[in-house]
């Protein structure tokens, strides 16, 4: 499942995001707000689905049932207190946000495009078979019969729809409303662009943009001979001064509405591209990305505009992203000569607002600080942008810098935000977690509206499960899953290990940790890293203090320099440990002051956070062949098979009373790929502690993937807390159980006495 369209409403502040069908369930409709709030909408099925009311070129047959395929959510849109969309299968419904319910739907032929507009109860929607143009009305939930625009292009150039000098039909690309003038409609066709008026009930003004003989043209191909390249999108000027057309070619056309004649013509990167003898016109032919989509924004003064392109750019272009073309201040139009107003279309600057390297934007939507109207392009103060990978990425407009979604957005989309590298999840107890609240400069949130659900708070229930997610981008979010009771604690946490590591580029987290009674928190990476962090103020907030460190294979590195200076208080960096064995395989934050951390390598160390300090590391492959018969476990080891690298996968703290031993102590237990399963005895050693192997045992030939430690008494867990190592001290004993769980359905339970 994966986002297909975005809409934002500034005035309730709620964000609607569409999504396609796929193996984990059905197309729907998300509407978030503030903190946790959402709602979910499912559109339905295409068999429960009556045939298209409105299919002027169907046949009688068509509208038989047919197997569809999987649908999606191709539009969406914010009308007064009702949401508008429209799916593959060319259904148009309403949804009432106050009671989750459908309000209407209609079942339309293949339908173009849709245009809506906040304070219209009208929502136009453009057929692509006929080219004609319905209007719905969003008031009395029903088509408003007797209104149809037709075919305007085809009344211009062609009674029978077919442009012969080009051999294909004439079809909508596109539908807006002029800002200031609602009764004009600029209707898109693939074959030029035309301003119709509901005042006169016709066509006032017809745009078809032909390229001569020797101009370059967007894309600078077919020099040699005249050109009419297609049409893929057309947008009015905020005033509706002026109208743009963008082309298939790459060209950008704005032209004068009053006279229909071409005020300007250029690409992303080139002016004056329809001129002969131009600068480009011996330019050899440079290949683009289609236009995705292009908002023309404005300023608070809707006469400050600019360009917001998806696509235009070349397909060698190193930097992907964005274009941003910034026009200013509009000239006069009464009182500037021709010549001023086509040199505004050359542009103050152009921006390329980046994205991640191996995607492309598939779509995006502004966030407008205040007012929804001007196609929601007034004023943004974000983008938010989906590529083509699957995932979203917001940016600040115009400067295309990168906006955390931690606390802005609802944490569905933060899973995509960018994609889930690895999960790991904490039981937490709900003090420590109330606690937990972080101190971070952040900006305004986008989404402020929605009211919460009334939601009781689970009684008897002291503990919460706190998920913490790695991300592509290298940051880690921390937050409470929920049980759909009350989160007392919505907020989110978050680290960047790149930061941490001071290396931006290859940072991927490979094993995740957190403790749940301190909050200690270790993050490994593929480069044999590990990362911990501790909770607490940051004595470098509001400045970067970040200062090179000399490499310590082996050892630790204090790199609490390495702080956000935004945060002031959270997850601060504390110690870096450079294993430097392989990928980091398994890391375990004890509550009692130690970090396991395994690798692919087949290394195992053991870190005393009093210290801090590494108190053990050693080779898997040495303490398994050091099979004890006073193992804490009756069994025997074996040997892996020739070639195959054992390594930890499975690490778990226990206070216990092992084999031979007249006393209860702190444990280390440490499955691993093979099956094996070894106990290290940590005790105390003057100031610190020490490590050294107990015994080592096997129980399957599958890896172990869980060992949890277990109280034969009472069956309560046997895990190493403050309470339980407090009572070593008090001489108490613990008769332990270890249960084991390996790579298949089978469970080894085995006594540890």
């Amino acid at each position: 499942m994966t986002f297909h369209c975005l809409a934002y409403d500034p005035i309730q502040s709620l964000l609607a995001v569409g999504t396609t069908t796929s193996q984990y369930g059905p197309a729907q409709i998300y509407v978030f707000g503030a903190h946790r709030v959402h709602r979910t909408f499912t559109p339905s099925s295409p068999s429960s689905r009556k045939p298209p009311l409105f299919n002027p070129t169907a046949s009688s047959s068509s509208t038989t049932t047919t197997t569809q395929p999987p649908p999606a959510i191709r539009h969406l849109a914010f009308v007064a207190n009702r949401l508008v969309s429209l799916d593959s299968h060319n259904e148009l419904a309403i949804w009432d946000l106050a009671s989750g319910r459908q309000a209407a739907k209609t079942t339309y032929g293949r339908v173009a495009c849709v245009a809506t507009d906040p304070g219209l109860d009208w929502a136009f929607v453009a057929m692509q078979n006929a080219a004609d143009v319905w209007a719905y009305d969003l008031d009395r939930e029903r088509q408003a019969t007797g209104f149809r625009v037709p075919n305007l292009w085809r009344l211009r150039d062609d009674p029978r729809g077919v442009d012969l000098r080009m051999g294909v039909g004439i079809g909508v690309v596109s539908l807006q409303l002029h800002p200031r003038d609602i009764g004009k409609l600029l209707i898109g066709y693939t074959h030029g662009a035309v301003v119709y008026s509901f005042k006169q009930n016709a066509a006032t003004k017809y745009f078809e943009y032909v390229v001569p003989a020797g101009a370059p043209g967007g894309d600078g191909r077919g020099v040699e001979r005249e050109r009419r390249p297609r049409v893929v999108q057309a947008v009015w000027h905020p005033t509706g001064t002026f109208v743009l057309t963008a082309h298939e070619d790459g060209s950008l056309v704005f032209w004068d509405p009053k006279d229909g004649r071409v005020v300007a013509a250029r690409s992303v990167y080139e002016t004056r591209v329809n001129e002969v003898g131009g600068k480009r016109a011996a330019a050899k032919p440079t290949p683009l990305v289609p236009f995705v989509k292009i908002a023309w924004c404005c300023k608070q003064n809707p006469d400050d505009t600019a360009l917001l392109i998806a696509g235009g750019q070349a397909v060698d272009e190193p930097q992907k992203g964005l274009t941003f073309l910034e026009l200013g201040p509009t000239p006069t139009y009464a009182t500037s000569s021709w010549e001023v107003l086509t040199n505004h279309f050359e542009a103050k600057r152009r921006l390329t607002l980046p994205i991640p390297p191996g995607a492309a934007v598939a779509n995006y939507c502004l966030i407008p600080r205040s007012s929804p109207y001007f196609d929601g392009a007034q004023d943004p103060i974000a983008i938010m942008t989906m590529l083509t990978s699957g995932e979203i990425i917001t940016m600040s407009f115009p400067s295309g810098y990168p906006i955390s979604p931690t606390n802005m957005l609802h944490p569905s989309m933060s899973f995509v935000h960018p994609f889930v590298q690895k999960i790991a999840v904490s039981t937490m107890a709900r003090e420590r977690w109330l606690g937990l609240t972080e101190t971070r400069n952040r900006g305004d949130p986008i989404l402020r509206g929605g009211a919460p659900a009334s939601n009781n708070r689970r009684a008897g229930w002291d503990f919460r499960n706190i998920i913490q997610v790695a991300h592509a981008d290298s940051t880690i979010r921390i937050w409470d899953v929920g049980h759909g009771d009350e989160i007392e604690n919505p907020l989110q946490l978050q680290v960047d290990v790149a930061r941490a590591l001071d290396r931006f580029e290859d940072v991927n987290v490979t094993a995740l940790s957190m403790s749940g009674a301190t909050g200690e928190f270790a993050a490994g990476t593929r480069k044999g890293e590990v990362v911990i962090y501790k909770w607490g103020g940051n004595r470098n907030f509001g400045r970067d203090a970040t200062k090179p460190l000399n490499s310590n294979p082996g050892g630790l590195t204090d790199i609490s320099s390495r702080s956000e200076p935004t945060l002031k208080d959270g997850l601060q960096p504390f110690v870096l440990y450079e294993m430097m064995q392989g990928p980091i395989s398994v890391i375990t934050v004890s509550d009692v002051g130690f970090v396991a951390v395994g690798s692919e390598g087949g290394f195992f160390s053991i870190i005393d956070l009093r210290g801090p300090s590494v108190i053990f590391q050693a080779s898997v492959a040495d303490f398994v062949k050091e099979e004890k018969r006073s193992s804490f476990l009756k069994g025997h080891s074996s040997k892996a098979a020739p070639g195959t690298k054992e390594y930890p996968t499975a690490i778990e703290f226990g206070v216990l009373t092992l084999e031979g031993d007249g006393y209860s102590s702190i444990a280390c237990f440490v499955g691993t790929s093979l099956g094996h399963v070894a106990t290290f005895k940590v005790l105390p050693s003057g100031q610190t502690y020490s490590a050294q192997l107990a015994g080592v045992s096997k129980g399957n030939a599958d890896k172990v993937i869980s060992i949890s430690t277990l109280n034969a008494d009472t069956g309560q867990p046997a895990s190493a807390t403050l309470l339980s190592v407090g009572g070593l001290r008090e001489g108490r004993q613990v008769n332990g159980v270890l249960v084991v769980e390996p790579g298949t359905d089978e469970r080894a339970i085995q006594s540890l006495r």
